[in-house]
């Protein structure tokens, strides 16, 4: 690929490359707006972007890109220009946008770079060249950025099939007990309220409950879309949209005894057929033996690629925020160092036992490497967010870990939350979490540091 590039830089006159290098410098940022207008229009790309990540960040990044695609003046520059292809390829490849939507893209963008050659002084001719030229440009580098993103692609498509696998290997009885007994709790609640005249109103959603936060975040990773899921999800729109409604306190105090009791054997009907569909669900799982963090028994980070990219795609479609909580046990190294690393390793599996014991069923816990794990709060907002980081710090920083001989030892975190900001690339939402983590390390260890925007 590299000798291609370097054959039409080569094989350019120095005026046509210079005369579309200074129409990019001029108008790399008009280019941008151009670009991101259309796609923000498009009903497919719109999905995939947010007014917001495109100003602070995708503009920019566009801008950066076609500078430096069209504006190099050496070899060396010309191999970076294809690096950079590649990791944009990577970063199409995590946000999960389909490759004709980069195609469509690069087709606009040649439009208009060739629609303002045409108006340049070049000769008709050299205009010629000058189209062909920036047309081969884009494809080479399209074509880098495809290998790449087929690459990660097939990549990712293994490490979800992983994660598959390992949810397979949890102790599948006890979980399907625990949803079952959430589902029941909601109904009950539900019930409840109507027997007390407790008013309802969306905050009862089924959407909204323990279980509902579980099917939506985690469900879809342990079963196939096949399994029933999509019947779930039926159910639990017609109970959120069609039933719920008629019982809210407004509206169903006309219903006349006959009616509600209508609804209600609805709702009983509609919660037994998920618990069937739950139980077949379960069923049709293989107890299989997969991989695991060894020491803790919580996820592995290579899982956290495809929770991160089902959390933004869950963003897009609901608008519900999440943030993610990168933590680091503070001075650990003494703790090896004085102990042992066998209390090292008891002070782990503590740790990651109480972050555990802090989180909701619809969150997600990591070891991240080391002594650093990493929690995914799937749809809190930022407030929200701060409380739970501040509860986890203090559960630890409280908390007494048995080691060897009867002795007890005391840890604390250095905590670093970072919200989703629409991007729709999760490395970026990491690399925040991982710098603010950095300057609670710097600020003094044990407390939580919020990641800047």
């Amino acid at each position: 690929m590299i000798e291609q590039l370097l054959h039409e830089h080569d094989s350019t006159a120095g005026n046509i490359r210079n005369t579309l290098s200074e129409i990019i410098l001029r108008d790399k940022v008009t280019l941008a707006e151009i670009f991101y207008s259309a796609m923000l229009q498009d009903a497919e790309a719109s999905k995939l972007l947010s007014a917001k990540s495109v100003e602070s960040h995708l503009k920019p990044g566009l801008c950066l890109w076609l500078r430096k695609l069209f504006c190099h003046d050496s070899r060396d520059e010309l191999k970076a220009v294809l690096a950079m292809q590649r990791h944009v390829g990577e970063v199409h490849a995590r946000a999960d946008i389909p490759i004709k939507l980069v195609a469509r893209g690069m087709r606009l963008l040649k439009r208009e770079i060739n629609s303002r050659l045409v108006n340049t002084a070049l000769a008709a001719d050299e205009v010629v060249k000058a189209i062909l030229y920036t047309d081969r440009l884009i494809d080479i580098a399209f074509e880098e950025m495809s290998a790449a993103f087929v690459h990660s692609r097939d990549s990712g498509v293994k490490v979800d099939e992983g994660f598959r696998l390992f949810a397979a290997g949890q102790n599948l009885s006890l979980e399907r007990e625990k949803q079952v007994s959430a589902l029941l709790d909601w109904e009950n609640r539900i019930f409840r309220a109507l027997a007390t005249e407790m008013p309802l109103d969306e905050s009862s959603a089924i959407e909204n409950s323990a279980f509902g936060l579980w099917f939506h975040h985690k469900a879809s990773l342990l079963f196939n879309e096949a399994d029933g899921l999509g019947m779930i999800d039926e159910i639990i729109r017609r109970i959120d949209h069609s039933i719920l409604p008629q019982l809210y306190h407004d509206s169903g105090q006309g219903l006349r005894p006959a009616e509600a009791r209508t609804l209600i054997k609805a709702i009983m009907a509609d919660v037994g057929h998920i618990r069937y569909l739950l139980g077949e669900m379960f069923e049709r799982l293989n107890d299989l033996d997969v991989g695991r963090d060894a020491l803790t028994h919580i996820f592995n980070r290579r899982f956290l690629p495809t929770i991160l990219k089902r959390e933004i795609a869950w963003n897009r479609k609901k608008g519900d925020p999440f943030h993610v909580l990168m933590l680091d046990i503070d001075y650990f190294k003494r703790v090896n160092d004085e102990y042992g690393h066998d209390s090292g390793d008891r002070v782990l599996q503590a740790v990651a036992g109480l972050l555990m014991n802090q989180v909701r069923a619809s969150d997600f816990v990591f070891r991240y490497g080391g002594e650093e794990f990493l929690i995914v709060l799937a749809k809190v907002d930022h407030t929200q967010a701060q409380e739970i980081a501040e509860k986890v710090r203090r559960c630890v920083e409280e908390a007494e870990i048995p080691i060897s001989n009867n002795r007890v030892v005391r840890v604390t975190l250095s905590i670093g939350l970072a919200g989703n900001d629409g991007h729709p690339d999760y490395q970026r939402l990491l690399d925040r979490a991982d710098k603010a983590l950095y300057a609670a390390k710097h600020a003094g260890r044990n407390r939580c540091v919020i990641a800047q925007e």
